[in-house]
């Protein structure tokens, strides 16, 4: 049995209160189309490059070619290569000082799905009844919820319920990483918070139930919008199945 990883689609806009996008995504086949690698990189910073930032990632993901036996390290690697190049041309244009990126990498390949995580973008598992969010913001208020100072709703309504305390670029950044196994049917999310801050998780999940990622897709991107469309919103969607 083969594995078909062709029911992919990333979709992204800049919303309605942003004057550019600072959303990046990637999607790329690997292994003649028996593994993915998937990102969404959202940069911070606005003047201060946010978009550049976000570039980076994605390019330096672009290079991976050959996935190995520690292809968690990898993606690690990778988002650390990332970091010291945002810091590089920081130094080389202090315009650019403040400037920064999420990062959410997950690399599908024989039944499991290998990820990296810096910030606030967000990795999402969908299986039958099934949803699970599979990163941890690194936020200042997600601190506030493990250490029990916080209930969930009330970091819903923190007005600091957006500042990241890691992001690629960061010298201290320090990424998660992990892997879960896949089934055929599963959908896999990768987004930024443009889509998390404006639509519930209950809409996120009965959306990728529909079983087609371009639907999906571009479904999640026009909620967000329809519900304000405050910042610039991704979601990249996998729809892991196999054929004879």
């Amino acid at each position: 049995m083969s594995i078909a990883l062709k029911n992919v689609w990333g979709t992204t806009h800049t919303g309605y209160q942003r004057s550019r996008n600072e959303d990046r995504f990637l999607i790329k086949p690997l292994q003649e189309n028996q593994a993915i690698l998937l990102g969404v990189a959202d940069g911070m910073g606005g003047e201060a490059g946010g978009d550049i930032s976000a570039q980076i990632v994605v390019d330096n993901l672009q290079k991976y070619q050959t996935p190995s036996e520690t292809i968690e390290q990898d993606l690690t690697d990778i988002l650390d290569k990332a970091g010291k190049e945002i810091r590089l041309r920081v130094e080389k244009e202090i315009k650019l000082d403040g400037m920064g990126t999420t990062a959410t990498v997950v690399l599908v390949s024989n039944g499991m799905a290998y990820w990296s995580h810096v910030g606030d973008s967000r990795l999402y598992l969908s299986r039958k009844r099934e949803f699970r969010q599979i990163t941890i913001d690194h936020t200042f208020v997600q601190d506030l919820i493990e250490d029990g100072t916080l209930s969930q709703y009330d970091a819903d309504r923190h007005p600091l319920r957006n500042m990241l305390d890691q992001c690629v670029g960061y010298t201290d950044m320090i990424p998660d990483s992990g892997r879960f196994s896949v089934q055929p049917g599963d959908a896999v999310l990768l987004c930024s918070d443009g889509l998390t801050r404006q639509v519930s998780d209950d809409k996120i999940k009965a959306t990728l139930d529909i079983g087609n990622a371009r639907k999906a897709s571009e479904k999640l991107v026009k909620a967000a919008l329809k519900a304000g469309g405050i910042d610039n919103v991704t979601a990249v969607v996998l729809i892991y199945g196999s054929v004879s």
